[in-house]
């Protein structure tokens, strides 16, 4: 993972009821325009520098990429009671949670080098949910992935998505009951939409993230890096991006 000083993408300030927002804008060095456009959304603990390097991953790749601010003026939680009360905040209002990601969408559309046509999100733990939770308003998005994320979301599967769906999990992720997943699948097949659910055996929560095993420990947390599982899914975003932007 990159320092700080070395993140190559932008702040792009945007507002939605007079607040102020702060995305993180992170572009392919090929800068010819129109570029697909992947969504990001990031963990409970809000605008890292993780994902903001995961956003810089996916440029790497050739698309234009967006992390969504979900709490306003591009801010990090300064821990996690503080990260849960944030999430807990937006997972409970899903229509504000859908006009956020709609607002930052919006001004990731108004750059040129994006094609506004195809979109897809991704998302880490609580952004994984609000990822999944985005396709089924009904937004328009080519595809989501979402990685240690749960499956019990603020909008559930339903007739207006539209959207490839891959979800990645641990199989020993604490935040990710059995009988979230059985709901969440039967959800999916009542609605008979493109999905797949990867399941990581031995594998806990947070198994993209290098600094995990750091704040498990400081918060008492279970969070586990874990390098296959980690490697494993972004072989499967590249193949579900590549997938969903060669279709047009």
């Amino acid at each position: 993972m990159k320092n700080k000083s070395e993140l190559q993408g932008i702040q792009i300030p945007y507002e939605y009821k007079d607040q102020k927002y702060v995305g993180y804008l992170s572009l392919p060095d090929d800068a010819v325009a129109p570029k697909p456009g992947v969504m990001v959304c990031p963990e409970f603990w809000g605008m890292t520098d993780y994902i903001k390097w995961r956003a810089d991953e996916y440029a790497a790749l050739g698309y234009a990429a967006l992390v969504v601010d979900f709490y306003g003026n591009g801010m990090v939680a300064k821990d996690a009671e503080e990260a849960t009360k944030l999430s807990e905040k937006v997972k409970n209002d899903p229509d504000h949670a859908v006009a956020l990601f709609q607002a930052a969408m919006d001004a990731f559309h108004r750059e040129s080098i994006v094609d506004a046509g195809n979109t897809a999100a991704v998302g880490y733990c609580f952004g994984g949910a609000m990822a999944l939770s985005m396709a089924n308003a009904g937004l328009p998005l080519k595809a989501v992935m979402a990685f240690h994320s749960k499956v019990e979301l603020p909008i559930m599967p339903n007739e207006k998505l539209t959207a490839k769906i891959v979800v990645a999990n641990g199989a020993e992720d604490p935040f990710v009951s059995e009988e979230s997943i059985e709901a969440w699948t039967n959800a999916m097949d009542a609605i008979d939409v493109n999905y797949e659910y990867v399941t990581y055996p031995g594998v806990k929560h947070a198994y993209t993230n290098k600094n995990a095993n750091a704040k498990a420990e400081k918060y008492d947390l279970p969070l586990d890096y874990d390098a296959e599982a980690d490697k494993d899914s972004w072989n499967r975003v590249q193949d579900l991006l590549a997938e969903v932007f060669s279709k047009d």
